[in-house]
């Protein structure tokens, strides 16, 4: 008897031990299957990681999309405002593993906004090189919407106009006309204020005004500053100043 119960405390250590050793390795081997991450990828996960970290007990403004909102620079632009820049190069709406329906958490409903400005989805026109990829894309855009207005009602949404491209990438202005409509429609349908950036930044060919872009894509300061200019009548004014158009964040 007294045999028979210790082979079963043997057994019983024995099958222990072995999923013990089951349940270390397994994370182990899983995490040395994973593939390095590739320099957009990094950049992503590390300004989501800055966002978390940033985001502050303030009423904010924020600044939602890809790298034309990264490159808009909070200090340069919105001196004096409670202002967060959550643009992130290369990125697009979420449809695939990134993205902004993705990171809602830390990019808007972690950063207590009183308005949020997005602009998305160019580069998901790019990728696709497509006009059939319009509707998809759209959807993920009004999914993005309509979970901020679920989460957060009372937040001021307003949706940008996608800009139009120049030089080598004008072959995406078709693509991103028929992608406004669609946004504009979003707009109308959910009752948010359409901005229409797209009009202001156009030239006589219905390409980005060469002024405002280097290679055709991304803006030159003189582009932010018609940027910025367009967004004056949404943005609440500084304490102390008077709003006449650049000057009254100054």
């Amino acid at each position: 008897m007294k045999k028979t119960i210790k082979r079963m405390w043997v057994m019983v250590i024995s099958s222990c031990t072995l999923l013990i050793f089951v349940a270390i390795g397994f994370p182990a081997q899983k995490q040395a299957a994973q593939k390095p991450l590739g320099k957009w990828a990094r950049h992503y996960y590390n300004r989501v990681k800055i966002f978390k970290q940033e985001n502050a007990h303030l009423k904010n403004i924020v600044l939602l999309g890809d790298s034309l909102t990264e490159g808009f620079s909070v200090e340069k632009y919105f001196p004096g405002m409670h202002v967060l820049n959550r643009g992130i190069i290369a990125d697009h709406v979420g449809i695939g593993e990134r993205g902004v329906l993705k990171r809602l958490d830390c990019s808007v409903f972690d950063c207590n906004p009183s308005s949020v400005f997005l602009m998305i989805g160019v580069n998901d026109l790019g990728d696709y090189n497509s006009t059939q990829a319009v509707e998809r894309v759209a959807k993920c855009y009004r999914n993005i919407c309509i979970t901020i207005i679920k989460k957060m009602p009372d937040v001021k949404l307003y949706l940008e106009s996608c800009l139009p491209t120049g030089k080598k990438y004008t072959r995406l202005n078709p693509a991103i006309l028929a992608l406004n409509t669609r946004i504009k429609k979003i707009a109308d349908e959910l009752g948010l204020t359409y901005i229409d950036l797209h009009s202001l930044m156009k030239d006589e060919k219905g390409g980005l005004k060469s002024e405002f872009t280097r290679e055709g894509l991304h803006l030159t300061p003189a582009g932010y500053k018609v940027w910025r200019k367009a967004l004056e009548h949404y943005l609440p004014p500084v304490i102390g100043t008077k709003r006449t158009g650049m000057t009254s964040s100054r």
